[in-house]
């Protein structure tokens, strides 16, 4: 491992937030971290400069300013924030004043206080309010320590070349730990933001997959109803059939794992023809073709999506016989009003004649195969085979001709059916 892939694993360990902190906490942690650790090697080498220069009260202020950092480091990662917040900060502003008062305004010790006002708004305990209520005093701190010692003799008096190290090295320090406090900060926002950006990706992902795109971006700019009329859609309703009996000789488990492989095969067939998911209500199963930014004619692209439907079930077995799935399929084309409805739990949904004719289609068919009103079997018939089935009784309805959907004709007029 090179030395630069050994920095950029210790920075990472070192920045690591723990998992067990607060989530109003979480975006400071690793801000407070390296400023700790900064404040603590920014006093080392003021210590060894107040050594260098004999300075005797500044030499042991740092010598327990230094632990007390390492404290602040500990009580961090004890979860107490807040103490450990104030300490550094109190201290901060303590050193700014005994220095100064020390060895006077030439070395700057006195802008060691600004860090207090950036840190008076990087912490989540104070409002906006009380937060400038702290670096506003933090300032007038500084500015009366700056008008104190305008004009008066500091207790130290630093000599060559003290005054030109103080002079140069305390600013180039100050600055330094400076940019090194930014920089986590707005690390950590570029992280927040990545973050937020996956979320919204996942959330607008969850979004799509329970309304079309369209709906979806109109529900973001108003919450009311929306209902919209389709003059042509093709709906198809598809159940297992025997499902009770099948499920009845399963564990819950299983029966849900059943259903799982045959709705997400569905869905995978949905996806193929570009139709959209209605819902699933128990072993039912709905779509529409048709839709805005759908391709193709509605009653051709259903009648394949079912035919389909139909031979992927065969590669499906009931667990406890080993039979295929057959499901009872239903599809009827018309005029519909799709849209949601209602404040809480909704869901996009169709409503009209042609949707309860679909249900009932379904409902009369036959297990394994494909019902359709003649209507729908009379425009399709120069590409696809249908075998009339006659007048059946359909409730709400009457008496109504359908025909089964037997296959897709070929070019040559023969069918291709399963």
């Amino acid at each position: 491992m090179s030395m630069r892939d050994r920095a950029l694993t210790f920075l990472e360990r070192f920045l690591e937030v723990p998992e067990d902190t607060p989530e109003e906490i979480r975006r400071y942690f690793a801000y407070w971290k390296v400023f700790y650790a900064l404040a603590a090697v920014a006093h080392v080498s003021v210590l060894v400069m107040a050594w260098a220069a004999d300075i005797g009260f500044l030499f042991w202020f740092n010598c327990v300013s230094i632990p007390l950092f390492i404290v602040c480091y500990v009580l961090l990662h004890r979860r107490y924030y807040r103490l450990a917040f104030w300490m550094a900060n109190g201290e901060l502003i303590l050193h700014g004043v005994a220095a100064t008062v020390c060895i006077g305004t030439l070395a700057a010790f006195n802008d060691f206080i600004f860090p207090v006002v950036v840190m008076a708004f990087v912490q989540p305990f104070y409002s906006m309010g009380r937060s400038a209520f702290l670096a506003g005093g933090a300032l007038a701190v500084a500015a009366a320590l700056s008008y104190f010692m305008h004009d008066r003799a500091p207790v130290y008096e630093l000599k060559a070349p003290f005054d030109t190290m103080f002079e140069v090295v305390s600013p180039i320090v100050f600055a330094v730990a400076m940019l090194a406090m930014v920089l986590p900060f707005f690390a950590e926002v570029r992280r927040a933001e990545a973050k937020l950006r996956e979320a919204y990706r996942e959330s607008e992902g969850l979004l799509l997959n329970i309304l079309p795109r369209p709906i979806a971006d109109r529900l973001k700019r108003s919450k009311g109803m929306i209902a919209d009329d389709h003059d042509k859609v093709a709906i198809l309703f598809a159940d297992i059939a025997g499902f009770t009996d099948i499920s009845d000789k399963m564990p819950p488990a299983e029966v849900v794992k059943l259903l799982n492989e045959v709705f997400s095969t569905c869905d995978a067939l949905a996806d193929r023809y570009g139709v959209e998911k209605i819902k699933t209500i128990g072993d039912a199963y709905m779509v529409v073709a048709g839709l805005p930014g759908s391709k193709g004619d509605p009653e051709e692209v259903a009648a394949r999506l079912a035919l389909d439907i139909e031979r992927k079930m065969w590669e499906i077995r009931a667990p406890h016989s080993g039979e295929p799935i057959k499901m009872r399929i239903g599809i009827n084309s018309g005029r519909v009003v799709a849209g949601i409805i209602g404040q809480r739990k909704f869901a996009y949904d169709l409503w009209g004649d042609a949707v309860n004719v679909a249900a009932r289609m379904e409902a009369t068919g036959e297990p394994g195969r494909i019902q359709t009103p003649e209507a729908m079997a009379q425009a399709l018939a120069t590409r696809f085979e249908f075998e009339p089935r006659g007048e059946i009784e359909v409730k709400g309805k009457g008496r109504m001709r359908t025909s089964f959907l037997v296959g897709e004709l070929s070019q040559t007029g023969i069918s291709n059916a399963r």
